[in-house]
């Protein structure tokens, strides 16, 4: 009950001052190890040591979150595991190839001139909340000198279902220990 009307005067709080409460964030199953998940899914792996999550092929900018490759030198669909939440549980994807970006890129390619030609999801809205609040930067607009702060506790993973030319992929925004939101994206 002290949750909800924390959260009830927060968002009460928010309002007043024109900020839009933060959105709800997405409900990610818990699966066991070594289950094949969909691509587009993510889902939680608890209780596994890092040592079998594969090898480790990326260390994005914000500070403690590793990549795993499941199978790395495959060039066909794989589990990846990003570690590093808040709650000790590695996030597990299925994809040919992930790639990390920062805020810092993300803002260069969509608030920049070819950006209104890129599509949007729930990625982008949950980032443009995130940046608010963090930066106070309205809707459209960078954030600013705050943008090393964003750079330093989000990142964006984009995940590829193969290799090579593919029109359709799966985005994860994760900030400040959590996956904030999910999207599958498509440049058609």
């Amino acid at each position: 009950m002290y949750r909800r009307i924390s959260l009830l005067f927060m968002a009460a709080l928010l309002s007043a001052c024109g900020m839009a409460p933060p959105a709800p964030l997405p409900q990610v199953a818990e699966v066991g190890f070594g289950t094949a998940l969909p691509f587009g899914e993510v889902a939680r792996v608890c209780d596994v040591r890092e040592q079998n999550l594969g090898k480790m092929v990326e260390e994005p900018v914000a500070r403690g979150y590793r990549l795993f490759d499941s199978q790395p030198g495959s060039a066909g669909p794989r589990s990846f595991y990003i570690t590093g939440f808040a709650d000790d549980c590695a996030r597990q994807l299925t994809a040919a190839n992930v790639l990390f970006g920062t805020p810092s890129v993300y803002e260069q390619l969509h608030y920049g001139p070819a950006g209104e030609n890129l599509p949007t999801a729930e990625t982008d809205a949950a980032y443009e909340a995130i940046k608010a609040n963090v930066c106070g930067a309205g809707k459209g607009k960078p954030c600013g000198k705050r943008i090393g702060t964003l750079d330093d506790t989000a990142f964006f993973v984009s995940a590829y279902e193969r290799l090579g030319q593919t029109a359709r992929w799966s985005e994860v925004l994760v900030h400040d220990g959590a996956v904030a939101a999910v999207a599958m994206k498509s440049a058609n």
